[in-house]
């Protein structure tokens, strides 16, 4: 993968200008990411591949060790909650990146996505204007066999459609073992 991106995303970070999370919900996103690379034995600072939209990138995962107690970690979460939500924490991070976007709210079920985005610069009470975006995300702790980053990413297209009328939508996905992130981008209505 060509490295022109290399950068850092801190995992503190969650907690500036993401206006859908809460501080709560933010170490919670941080915690399950830092739970999933080192269950698959990655340190702080661990490079991830990202391809955003046809953009090749690098970037250090980092986390502020004091505020990280992996022993508590190990039994506060598993395999079931860690992937999905570490998954979210690294979406939402390379979301900011490379958009002018930031998650605004949480969507409810049925819509096919996981968070309704809006742009960073407006006041984070206006809720949407005619061109925000979607965004739907899922986690792999380690692709095997169909379950790969392509395969999730077929599946997510289709959820998506229930919101398709809509704004576009960012797919992300995760992969945790040879830390990875695809991001694609979708029109509404196509």
């Amino acid at each position: 993968m060509n490295e022109n991106n290399i950068g850092d995303l801190l995992l503190e970070s969650l907690n500036s200008r993401i206006h859908g999370l809460t501080k709560t919900k933010t170490s919670m996103l941080k915690e399950s990411c830092v739970w999933c690379l080192t269950k698959c034995e990655h340190s702080n600072g661990v490079m991830i591949e990202s391809l955003f939209c046809d953009r090749y990138g690098c970037y250090r995962v980092v986390w502020d060790e004091d505020s990280i107690n992996l022993k508590d970690i190990f039994r506060a979460y598993n395999s079931d909650d860690a992937i999905e939500f570490g998954a979210e924490a690294i979406a939402l991070l390379l979301i900011k990146e490379h958009t002018p976007y930031t998650a605004i709210e949480r969507a409810v079920k049925g819509t096919g996505i996981d968070y309704w985005l809006g742009y960073k610069s407006n006041n984070p009470n206006i809720l949407f204007s005619k061109t925000d975006a979607r965004l739907e995300l899922t986690g792999i702790l380690e692709e095997k066999g169909t379950n790969t980053i392509k395969n999730r990413i077929k599946k997510k297209m289709k959820q998506t459609e229930a919101s398709n009328r809509t704004f576009p939508v960012y797919i992300s996905v995760i992969e945790f073992s040879r830390p990875k992130a695809e991001t694609i981008m979708k029109n509404a209505n196509n």
